[in-house]
């Protein structure tokens, strides 16, 4: 026994861990060389990269010693991390009645009709409702054709549909886009998902067509969504819900949108503190009612755990928290302590292992990294917190503090980084917003539970139940809310910035390393004692250059490049339009036509500095409303609050005007302004009526715009055959899908380049007041509302 303890090391799943997710990404990466699709299978079998195996296992054994046992089993977990993900790519080999083999290039291409079954929770917003459908039937004419494949199918007409039911899809099927800063077929990939069907149109053909256990749980889930409805207010009830059933879906985008600024998105999502609640309430109970029979108190507790888990879910971060929860009742049950450090790695082995491509499930990061940081660093820091100034506070203000400030700062260290690797933005003002909020945080999960639990059977009871966890939901908005307001409380951070924060994880990757051989006692050989002090000087250096190098770096990607940018949001047949000046103010310009499921917030957000408050919001029609946005901007300009003149003339910046050329009262016509920057010219918005149009020709020091872009295809309008005579654009930006009179047509052929550009899409303009420079953009998923 004692020979057996000397040679397997404690950490030897930490090895085992980090070498499986270097294999999973070393097959990631060596897919595409060595092995291709031939036919529907994937050549050659991943299967031999196994082979090795047990000559490994066999030198395992025959070497025992504690420190010759790690290279085989490192070699041999690598070896099953390539082998896993070739088993299990992000793009498999399709088989011959794949689904994705009629996809569609475009979503306005003609429509298939499609059968399916709903497999998961629908996600409902308020605008539309999101299932995921595994298509088996698609219909050609009169013929059925057999398919298989899963699509997410989006529908904007609210219908009463759940898992399990059997509909009917009337709808294009095309491929998941890949953004800018956001590769969306890889995230639905992920989840198994290769096919998208927007502004579907659905019937319900059966019902129970799905799991029973599957049925009953999202049936109760429902209904517990419900009673949390009935007992709290909006938007505190869509906020409970997340916190306490996983559907994040009813949250206001704009509230959302702040969490995130402020760092507090974390206490929206299901993570490891639920589950902490959850397996200290179950333990506890059962131990009471079953008392001495320990092996019932662990089965329903871990069952719970896992109860629970799938209830909300079930993805990567609550998966990863249930099974060290799972892990750490059956520590319990053998009565033997629970290692943290290890049940962090055998949980996250145990996923990759299960799905591969976990490992770039960037919940599943920040989780993993975050419960990381809580382990390494909580108890230095509660240490060193109680040595200087903990034992000078109050026991309960101590508390608090620590709670709040400490765990906070551990999980920081380890996320602030991926966060900016990830999302390009540094919140500021995290510390201070998770100081206020994380204490009230528990009696949202245990009182809100509880009330829900309590309004199946009495619902006045819940109602008085539900005063606690309003009241910590109410501070939590108050506090974020306010926190959000602040100015630069959250900044973009540049390229530069995003590769010190890779450099930051690799000086950590090593710092775990050394952590790793000294907890094995082997320091002295891998770092002398008398190198010790000239490496924490060094480590040290780095850090007081990083920093700052880090800091101005984030300073710098906020300065304007000096260039006039100006975005035409294109969607749904209109077009909004986005003017960042040379000295970095940010104008948005809107005829308020915007289509129901279009969210400007969502599209400011993809342009480079569009989190930052507007300067003005000008509304272009009579009798609109400004739309939703985060922060509110400075100036609102309308014909209805604020009617210019003719001739009015804007100065944006210093060498940038907007002049309103044609001023209108009415509804069904709009503001024109003439947008200049030195040579640069054009219209905004140039969507004005046939007779407006004319009023213009009749203006006899009209300047002609260098750029024109053509009214888009829902306003209604075109540009006069007289107008682009007079003008004579050099450029007319043409949205696709348009159609003008003939003689526009020709208009536009003879008088002017006209270049086609996507009506759904980003549009960015870019000049230096000489020069102009034409980019295109595909819109995230949250601007279009899919």
């Amino acid at each position: 026994m004692q020979t057996s303890q000397r040679w397997i090391s404690p950490f030897l799943p930490v090895y085992a861990a980090l070498s499986l997710a270097g294999g999973i990404w070393i097959g990631q990466q060596v897919q595409g060389i060595w092995w291709q699709c031939d036919g529907s299978r994937l050549q050659p079998s991943p299967l031999w990269l196994l082979a090795p195996l047990p000559v490994l296992l066999w030198g395992m054994w025959h070497w025992r010693r504690r420190y010759a046992l790690i290279p085989f089993v490192c070699l041999g977990f690598a070896l099953l991390g390539i082998a896993r993900y070739l088993m299990h790519p992000f793009y498999p080999c399709p088989p011959a009645n794949a689904l994705l083999h009629y996809h569609a290039a475009s979503a306005y291409e003609r429509p298939l009709t499609l059968e399916g079954v709903i497999t998961g929770y629908p996600e409902q917003r308020s605008r539309y409702t999101r299932y995921r459908v595994r298509i088996d039937t698609l219909w050609q004419g009169e013929d059925q054709v057999p398919v298989q494949g899963t699509a997410l199918v989006r529908s904007e007409k609210q219908g009463d549909f759940h898992y399990g039911d059997r509909i009917r899809i009337r709808g294009t099927p095309i491929t998941p886009p890949s953004f800018r800063d956001f590769d969306y077929r890889r995230y639905l990939a992920r989840k198994g998902v290769f096919t998208l069907v927007p502004h579907a149109e659905l019937s319900l053909l059966a019902t129970d067509q799905g799991q029973p256990f599957w049925s009953a749980l999202y049936r109760w889930r429902a209904a517990a969504s419900q009673v949390l409805d009935q007992l709290l207010p909006q938007p505190y009830a869509a906020l409970a819900n997340g916190m306490i059933l996983g559907i994040e879906s009813g949250i206001p985008r704009t509230l959302y949108e702040k969490f995130n600024l402020t760092g507090a998105s974390h206490v929206i999502v299901i993570s490891g503190s639920n589950i902490a609640i959850v397996s200290g309430i179950l333990l506890g109970l059962f131990s009471r009612l079953l008392k001495r029979r320990r092996y019932l108190v662990t089965l329903f507790t871990m069952s719970g755990i896992l109860l629970y888990a799938l209830l909300v879910g079930a993805d990567a971060a609550v998966m990863r928290a249930a099974l060290m929860g799972i892990l750490y009742v059956w520590a319990v049950h053998l009565q033997r302590q629970s290692t943290a450090m290890i049940s962090l790695f055998v949980a996250g082995c145990i996923m990759l292992l299960l799905n591969p491509l976990t490992l770039w499930d960037v919940g599943f990061q920040l989780s993993f990294m975050a419960t990381l940081g809580l382990i390494l660093f909580n108890a230095p820091l509660k240490r060193r917190w109680d040595a200087r100034l903990g034992h000078r506070l109050p026991g309960l203000v101590n508390a608090l503090l620590a709670e709040g400030l400490l765990v906070t700062l551990a999980a920081q260290l380890t996320t602030m980084p991926l966060v900016v690797v990830y999302f390009g933005r540094l919140s500021l003002i995290s510390f201070v917003v998770n100081l206020l909020i994380i204490p009230v945080q528990p009696p949202i999960m245990i009182a809100g539970g509880l009330a829900t639990l309590v309004g199946f059977v009495w619902l006045p009871l819940a109602r008085l139940i539900a005063w606690i966890p309003l009241a910590s939901l109410w501070w939590t908005v108050l506090v974020v809310e306010r926190m959000a307001a602040v100015p630069w409380g959250s900044l973009e951070v540049s390229a530069f910035g995003q590769l010190l924060a890779t450099l930051y994880y690799a000086l950590f990757a090593l710092a775990f390393a050394w952590w790793l051989l000294r907890q094995e006692q082997q320091a002295d050989t891998f770092v002398p004692p008398a190198w010790r002090p000239a490496l924490s000087r060094a480590v040290a250096l780095v850090a007081l250059v990083a920093v700052p190098l880090w800091g101005g770096a984030t300073w710098w990607a906020q300065q304007p490049d000096g260039r006039l940018h100006v975005y035409v949001l294109g969607h749904d047949g209109v077009a909004d339009f986005v003017i960042f000046t040379p000295g970095g103010n940010r104008i948005l310009l809107t005829a308020g036509q915007q289509p129901s499921a279009f969210d400007v917030q969502a599209a400011l957000a993809q342009l480079p500095g569009g989190r930052a408050p507007l300067s003005m919001v000008i509304l272009s029609r009579a009798q609109i409303e400004p739309p939703a946005l985060r922060l509110p901007p400075l100036l609102v300009l309308s014909p209805t609050t604020t009617p210019l003149a003719e001739g009015t003339v804007i100065q944006l910046d210093g060498d940038v005007s907007l002049q309103l050329v044609h001023a209108s009262q009415e509804a069904n016509d709009s503001w024109l302004f003439a947008l200049r920057y030195h040579a640069f010219s054009t219209w905004l918005p140039f969507e004005n009526t046939q007779a407006a149009q004319q009023v213009l020709l009749d203006q006899p020091d009209l300047a002609p715009p260098v750029l024109l872009i053509a009214p888009f295809p829902r306003t209604g309008a075109w540009p006069a055959v007289a107008l682009l005579q007079r003008a004579h654009p050099q450029i007319t930006l043409l949205p696709r899908g348009v159609t003008y009179p003939p003689a526009v047509q020709r208009a536009l052929a003879e008088f002017t380049q006209a270049v086609p550009i996507p009506a759904r899409a980003i549009i960015e303009i870019e000049s230096d007041g000489q020069q102009i420079r034409l980019f295109s953009y595909a819109y995230a998923d949250d601007a279009l509302g899919q």
